[in-house]
């Protein structure tokens, strides 16, 4: 089977995982698409190698010369300076490495020591969502970089994308992934303390789903505490940090009494209690985020936000 390539940029993708084999799904439709993996059996076996769909380089530095675009889809940041050090004699005037791994804004600073004296531009093209939004074109992309429609980049990523956030600096799109990544781990620790205290007293499962699941539930500290209060400085009324505290305490107590241990939720309760010796107890509890305001001595208002 012969790709419909109705673009003429050439593109490699580097690591064929679950990642890259759901990239390269959706890009053969319009691209020419060269795959490589130190897999190579298991890569041969593949639909889409078999099919041709993708053709698979004998080498990483073989792909580097049959693309515009590399796109690097790799476990581990390791494993990506290991690749960039494999591909970095292969490097030319006007190729785009386009970081898609996981790795932090140090790893794209060095890819791009590596990468770029050889004329090439290393952009940190961080995915968010899973394997099934990717397959579909559905996923979400943070680029480090600024926007301009016609970088072939942008072109890429209209086919993957529900979604593009242009961070406008290299290694911005790994910082925004790294801030999304950690809340998302963060309140699963939460949820999981949560339904734990919930099922040792026998609450029925569906009903704490469905009291988190509504706007009242998990959305609202996003959406009106931050969005509404924090970003407007808009403290008055609401509820207190006073109360929230004692709510907090309450939890806790139970937890104790259950003998449920609570980790995350316990370390939350903390910036009651500091906001509480802090003068803040009558206001909205939203205002507990300025604490991090003067811990960092900046301010955390948003100048605008789109829902």
């Amino acid at each position: 089977m012969t790709p419909n390539n109705s673009s003429s940029t050439r593109l490699g993708i580097i690591g064929f995982g679950q990642v890259g084999q759901a990239m390269a799904k959706v890009l053969t439709r319009s691209h020419s698409v060269t795959i490589f993996d130190l897999r190579t059996d298991q890569c041969r076996a593949h639909p889409l190698v078999e099919n041709g769909d993708v053709t698979l380089a004998s080498s990483s530095a073989a792909l580097v010369d049959a693309s515009d675009i590399v796109i690097l889809c790799l476990p581990t940041p390791e494993a990506s300076h290991a690749v960039a050090a494999h591909i970095s004699g292969a490097m030319r005037p006007g190729l785009i490495v386009m970081e898609t791994s996981t790795v932090t804004p140090q790893d794209v600073a060095a890819l791009d020591a590596v990468l770029s004296p050889g004329g090439a531009r290393v952009v940190d093209t961080a995915v968010i969502g899973g394997i099934h939004a990717l397959s579909s074109g559905q996923a979400v992309f943070l680029v480090g970089a600024a926007q301009d429609d016609s970088d072939p980049i942008s072109a890429v990523l209209k086919q993957l994308a529900a979604e593009v956030f242009y961070l406008n600096r290299q290694g911005g799109g790994m910082r925004a992934k790294l801030v999304a990544n950690a809340v998302s781990h963060g309140v699963y620790v939460v949820l999981s303390e949560a339904i734990a205290v919930a099922t040792a007293q026998d609450i029925p499962m569906s009903v704490i789903y469905r009291l988190l699941a509504r706007e009242s539930g998990l959305s609202r500290p996003l959406t009106h505490r931050i969005g509404e209060r924090l970003f407007n400085g808009n403290f008055a009324g609401g509820m207190s940090t006073a109360n929230a505290r004692k709510d907090s305490k309450l939890f806790l107590e139970t937890a104790h009494e259950l003998k449920v241990p609570v980790f995350a939720i316990q370390a939350a309760h903390s910036v009651y209690e500091i906001a509480a010796c802090e003068g803040m107890a009558a206001d909205d509890y939203a205002i507990v985020a300025t604490l991090w305001e003067k811990w960092i001595g900046r301010t955390l208002r948003a100048e605008e936000v789109s829902p």
